[in-house]
């Protein structure tokens, strides 16, 4: 028989305002809770409405919790604290870097919808690492002996979990991306892992868009190793691995400064020639011109620059055959990923925030979903959930 545990009471906060329901709670031997009116109003595992959580995280996601408390105020008529609206939308977060991880939450296209001229379909690959700021473990210890009492959550009286910090006070995190020529179609992942569970994931990623169907593959990237090293081991389907044009600009530029000083018409000069080269004719071209160079320079510093760029373009000549990707139709610049590596982690990089890990890997794991136009299905899954 069912035991009655009397009634209950919540303040349900929907999308404009908040209710107070009165329910009979039953509870079954075996069973459990009988929770199906919560269920059926959608509040069985939070007492937010799914519209009034939508708003939330869209808040949430752009702007610093006291700024988007104040925002939903305005918006969404919804009063709720900037602490409470943290909880919310980092526990959302953390739902998203579920269902992701579990593939319930799949790209709306893959490799058959990126088609470029000539009828072929196109895919590109991306990845990048960012540094966000995150709690120490001395931090933490100095939060805790400040305390006067432990706080505690639910009527059970448990301890609210708690997270080590961390080791330093930045942590690296890896940014995936896959996408189509023309940029409309845009796939993000990122990960607070090491490079092994980056190459993990950009593997499962790449599966879920069928990476392997396209018939041109390419990844475009900075030319780290430990980045190529995962492109070539967990996508080995790939076409061809580009070095970006432009950080390759940047080396040159970088060495020319020193050579013949900042701004100067000689350094200006050198770099035009050397990218015109690179462009048109490849890496050996790039090397003669450093060699060349090398012979009319004099100083220790200014041939050890040149030597620092022969070495960069010597390990990465295969990523630079530009005259042959240009052929093929491939693009040489990495912009939408250094796009995604300023978009996803700006709002874990705001003056003065620190981060737990988890929650930080939340809301990495909101913006993702937003900038890969995703929230619309995440929210269609928990409307379904309590439809």
């Amino acid at each position: 028989m069912p035991r009655d545990k009397g009634i209950q009471v919540v303040h349900h906060l929907t999308a404009n305002d908040t209710i107070r329901i009165e329910r009979r709670i039953y509870w079954y031997v075996g069973e459990g809770t009988d929770n199906r009116v919560d269920r059926w109003l959608g509040i069985a595992d939070s007492n937010l409405s799914v519209a009034a959580r939508e708003l939330c995280c869209l808040v949430g996601v752009a702007n610093g919790f006291c700024k988007a408390a104040a925002a939903l105020k305005k918006l969404g008529q919804i009063e709720i604290s900037a602490e409470r609206l943290r909880t919310v939308v980092e526990k959302e977060g953390l739902k998203m870097l579920q269902v992701r991880r579990q593939a319930v939450l799949r790209p709306d296209w893959d490799a058959s919808d990126c088609t470029v001229a000539g009828g072929k379909t196109q895919v590109l690959v991306g990845g990048d690492g960012v540094m966000v700021p995150v709690i120490t473990a001395a931090e933490k210890a100095k939060r805790r002996a400040g305390r006067k009492a432990v706080r505690w959550r639910g009527k059970a009286g448990r301890r609210r979990p708690r997270h080590r910090g961390a080791d330093q006070g930045w942590k690296e995190f890896k940014i995936g991306l896959f996408y189509s020529a023309d940029k409309e179609h845009c796939w993000a992942f990122a990960t607070k892992g090491n490079h092994e569970q980056f190459g993990c994931q950009l593997r499962r990623e790449a599966g879920l868009i069928r990476l392997g169907r396209a018939d041109q593959k390419a990844s475009i990237t900075d030319g780290a190793e430990w980045l190529g090293r995962q492109m070539r081991t967990r996508l080995p389907m790939l076409d061809e691995t580009i070095l970006d044009f432009y950080h390759f600009a940047e080396h040159v530029a970088g060495a020319s400064a020193v050579c013949w000083g900042l701004g100067s018409v000689e350094a200006q000069g050198w770099t035009t020639q050397v990218l015109h080269r690179a462009r048109h004719e490849g890496a050996l071209a790039v090397l003669e011109e450093i060699a060349a160079a090398r012979t009319s320079v004099r100083a220790k510093a200014k041939r050890e620059a040149l030597s620092g760029l022969k070495q960069y373009v010597a390990k990465r000549i295969a990523m630079m055959d530009y005259p042959k990707f240009i052929l093929a139709g491939y693009d040489i610049g990495s912009g939408p990923t250094e796009a995604k590596c300023k978009t996803v982690p700006a709002r874990l990089k705001g003056s003065g925030m620190r981060w737990n890990l988890p929650n930080a890997e939340a809301m990495a794991a909101l913006a993702c979903v937003d900038q890969s136009n995703m929230l619309e299905a995440y929210w269609s899954l928990q409307r379904q959930r309590v439809a």
